[in-house]
């Protein structure tokens, strides 16, 4: 026969058990969290990986590297501009020889109707001033573009010149 004192302790046990359980099933009843799908990002601007230039070496005293960049848009009003920001620097310790940093590069449009997945393509003309250097320096150009609409830009990938290095003769 069980004493009184193991009784009790035996309804504690179990009361225990039963709050325990409760608690278990009003927190797991009261989850209210919500998963949300994955946000899909719209794609409204690309810029190809690639720029082209003019010419392979410019002067040693001073010259105006031309660069051809390209992508893809899917707004051609023009009410919101590509923004564009051009350096080169020395191919060796990455010293930077000239930045340009563009507002609104003048765009011109290659096709009159979008693409299959609703796009216009774009190309852009830059002059790049690189000031006196040394002869013989090889130095690498790169573009960063960005398109802005309504206060949320887009930005492009980092495009980079067509051959890796331009020569100073």
């Amino acid at each position: 026969m069980k004493t009184l004192v193991q009784l009790k302790i035996f309804n504690m046990k179990k009361l225990f058990l039963f709050l325990f359980i409760a608690a278990g099933v009003i927190v797991l009843a009261c989850n209210k969290t919500t998963t949300l799908p994955a946000y899909t990002q719209t794609i409204v601007f690309t810029v190809a990986s690639k720029m082209s230039h003019a010419k392979d070496t410019v002067s040693s005293k001073g010259d105006t590297l031309w660069l051809t960049a390209s992508g893809t848009i899917n707004d051609t009003s023009r009410k919101y501009g590509i923004t564009g920001n051009l350096k080169t620097a020395d191919s060796v310790n990455r010293t930077p020889y000239a930045v340009l940093n563009i507002k609104s590069i003048p765009v011109t449009f290659t096709n009159a109707a979008p693409d299959a997945s609703g796009m216009y393509k774009w190309s852009a003309t830059m002059a790049l001033p690189v000031p006196a250097v040394a002869t013989k320096t090889k130095f690498y150009t790169t573009g960063t573009f960005v398109f802005g609409q309504f206060g949320s830009n887009q930005m492009g990938n980092t495009a980079s010149t067509d051959s890796k290095y331009t020569y100073a003769k």
